[in-house]
C-alpha cells in the first residue's frame, strides 16, 4: 500500500526529529494518534518509587482531565499493575488487558474516563531506569471506532522507532546535562583554561582564561580563532600534534612558559567519552595554565586516574618508595609498578622524579 508506506515514512522522520527538537513530540503524537485510529495521545513519567504516573506537558488532551489524573485519578489507574512489570517495547491494551467487563465495572473509567470523552487507552513502555519510566499512551474518543487491524499494523511497525527515538533522546539529554555541568565547572574554575578542537581552533575559554588574553605581557595570544605562543609557539604546535594524536598516539604534554609568576602550560587529549567531547565532533585538547598549585581533582579528572592511581600518587609524594607504597595500601609490589607505569603514560613523565615534581605541584589543594 503505497499511502500507507509513506505514512510509515512520514512517521518514522518525526520520531527522530523528536530526539534533536523536543518541541516535535506535540505534532508527532497528534499524527500518530490520526494515523492509528485514535484521537489523543500523552507522554507520562512514572516515578517507580511511588508507582505515581504523571502526564508530562507532551500530550493531546484535554487540560482538565490532565489536572484531574496528575492530582487525583493516577492512584487509580489500573494500566499500571500491567504494564509496569513488564519489558520496555510491552504494548498494553485495555480492551485485551483488563476486559470489557472490568471496564464497565471499574469506577476509574466510570468516574475518570468516561466524564472526560476518553474510551480505550493504548500505552507502551518507552524507556525504563531504577527509580522510573517513561511512556507513550494513545486513546480513542467516546462515540470513535476502534483502531482497525491496518492502524493496529501500523503502530506495530512502528514500535522499535519509539523505542529507539526514547533511547535517543534520554542520552541526549543526560549529555546535555553533563555537558552544562563540565561547562559550567570550567567556567568557574580559577584554573585558566582553553578547549582546541582537531583545527586547532578555540571552541571554548573560561573567565580566567580570557583574563589572561588580555595581559600585554600574557606569552599566549589569540588570533583568528588560534593560540600562539610567539618565541616557544613551535613547541605548542608540536605539543597540539601529540595531543591530538596526528601521530597515532594521543600523550599529554607540557610547555613552561616564561611569565609572571613561573607557569607550564599543561597540553592535554579530552577522552573521547568524557561529557566535554559530546557537542564537537573530532579529537579535543584541553589546555590548562598551572600557577602556583593546580586543583588536584580536577587534575586528577583531566589525567583520567583511578581511585587506586591516585592513591598510590598521594604516597609518593609523600616520600614512599614503591615498596612501601605496596605494603601501606596491602598490594604486590607488580601491581604499584603496574600503576606507575600508568601514571608516567598518564602524565607524559618517564622518571619517577619527573612524576613527583608534578605530584609535589597537584598536592596541595
Amino acid at each position: 500500500m503505497p499511502q500507507m508506506d509513506e505514512l510509515y515514512d512520514e512517521l518514522v522522520n518525526l520520531c527522530y526529529e523528536c530526539v534533536l527538537d523536543e518541541s516535535t513530540w506535540n505534532p508527532m503524537l497528534d499524527r500518530l494518534a490520526a494515523a492509528t485510529g485514535h484521537q489523543m495521545g500523552a507522554l507520562l513519567f512514572l516515578d517507580q518509587r511511588q508507582r505515581r504516573p504523571q502526564v508530562t506537558s507532551i500530550h493531546s488532551c484535554d487540560p482538565a482531565s490532565v489536572e484531574a489524573y496528575n492530582g487525583y485519578y493516577h492512584q487509580y489507574d489500573p494500566a499500571k499493575e500491567v504494564l509496569v512489570p513488564r519489558p520496555v517495547g510491552s504494548w498494553y491494551h485495555d480492551r485485551e488487558d483488563l476486559g470489557p467487563r472490568r471496564i464497565r465495572r471499574d469506577p476509574y473509567y466510570q468516574e475518570f474516563h468516561l466524564p472526560f470523552g476518553m474510551n480505550s487507552i493504548s500505552c507502551i513502555k518507552l524507556h525504563e531506569q531504577a527509580d522510573s519510566g517513561v511512556y507513550l499512551s494513545l486513546l480513542t474518543a467516546v462515540g470513535a471506532s476502534l483502531p482497525e487491524r491496518h492502524e493496529r499494523d501500523l503502530l506495530n511497525r512502528l514500535s522499535p522507532h519509539l523505542l529507539r527515538a526514547a533511547r535517543m533522546s534520554n542520552r541526549l539529554q543526560a549529555l546535555e546535562l553533563d555537558v552544562a555541568r563540565r561547562d559550567l565547572l570550567l567556567e568557574r574554575h580559577s584554573t585558566p583554561v582553553w578547549l582546541l578542537n582537531v583545527e586547532g581552533r578555540v571552541v571554548f575559554c573560561n573567565h580566567q582564561a580570557e583574563l589572561r588574553l588580555c595581559r600585554r605581557q600574557f606569552p599566549l595570544q589569540e588570533r583568528q580563532g588560534r593560540l600562539y605562543a610567539g618565541s616557544l609557539d613551535v613547541r605548542l604546535q608540536a605539543l597540539l600534534r601529540q595531543a591530538l594524536g596526528r601521530d597515532g598516539n594521543r600523550r599529554a604534554g607540557w610547555l613552561p612558559l616564561e611569565a609572571e609568576p613561573p607557569s607550564q602550560l599543561l597540553v592535554t587529549p579530552v577522552p573521547e567519552d568524557q561529557a566535554l567531547a559530546a557537542r564537537h565532533p573530532g579529537p579535543l585538547v584541553l589546555l590548562a595554565l598551572l600557577e602556583h598549585q593546580p586543583r588536584n581533582p580536577f587534575m586528577a579528572e583531566l589525567f583520567q586516574f583511578t581511585p587506586a592511581e591516585r592513591r598510590l600518587a598521594e604516597l609518593l609524594v609523600q616520600g614512599l618508595a614503591p615498596e612501601a607504597c605496596a605494603a601501606r595500601l596491602t598490594v604486590s609490589i607488580n601491581t604499584v609498578r603496574t600503576q606507575l607505569r600508568a601514571l608516567f603514560r598518564k602524565t607524559g613523565t618517564e622518571r619517577q622524579a619527573e612524576l613527583l615534581s608534578l605530584l609535589a605541584r597537584l598536592q596541595d589543594l
